[in-house]
């Protein structure tokens, strides 16, 4: 019986552990329905956190990007968003119109980051 308990919290911990390690983090902001939404985007290694962000169409979307280590930038192509090359420990403001809705990917366009998937959903709803 102590074998069968041990190999089911085993099982439990393999299913989970990959959930709680590379989970989704998501803000959604579509309460906000004008005006300015502030948002803050940081990263470590090759992962955005939060990796999903969701606001409505037509807002101004206010975000910072703080490098949490190596060099980095946060671009979302669609919106004409950017920031510039950061450092670690370095952050940016930058200010964008959601003015178009979809689902967009935000990426690091260093080379060979985003195809190790430092990306992330932008989603606009209306």
């Amino acid at each position: 019986m102590k074998k069968l308990t041990v190999l089911i919290v085993f099982a439990i911990a393999a299913v989970a552990a990959p959930a709680v390690l590379f989970g989704q983090e998501v803000i959604d902001r579509t309460d906000v329905s004008s005006g300015v939404v502030e948002i803050t985007v940081t990263s470590q290694g090759l992962r955005f956190t939060p990796d999903e962000i969701r606001v409505r169409e037509g807002v101004t979307v206010r975000l910072t990007y703080e490098n949490g280590g190596g060099g980095h930038d946060w671009v979302l192509d669609e919106l004409d968003a950017a920031t510039e090359f950061l450092r670690g420990g370095q952050s940016e403001t930058i200010e964008f119109v959601a003015d178009e809705a979809g689902t967009f990917e935000f990426y690091c366009s260093v080379p060979g980051h985003r195809a190790r998937g430092m990306v992330g959903d932008f989603v606009v709803v209306r």
